[in-house]
């Protein structure tokens, strides 16, 4: 005797694969419309020319604070009495 195996075509067969992919998409709520909305949305990487006219742009802007360490401070101070003794 010969087994039938399951099919298609069989009589009584029920196809419970789910919604299809275009029916998830469809539905605002479901896993794959958040993340192809969340991929959109997603920050894209500045190109390199993009990065150097917005450093450029800042530097013009806000020039960048004096450190204020207490070594910078040492170094500043020992330059000083160096340029005034040799004066």
């Amino acid at each position: 005797m010969a087994r039938i195996k399951k099919s298609r075509k069989a009589t009584g067969f029920i196809d419970n694969s789910g919604p299809s992919r275009s029916e998830k998409l469809a539905d605002p709520d479901s896993y794959e419309s958040r993340r192809r909305k969340a991929q959109a949305e997603k920050k894209k990487n500045a190109s390199v020319y993009e990065k150097q006219r917005q450093n450029s742009d800042n530097s013009d802007d806000n020039q960048p604070a004096e450190r204020k360490t207490r070594l910078a401070d040492k170094i500043k101070k020992l330059n000083e009495e160096k340029q005034r003794d040799s004066e």
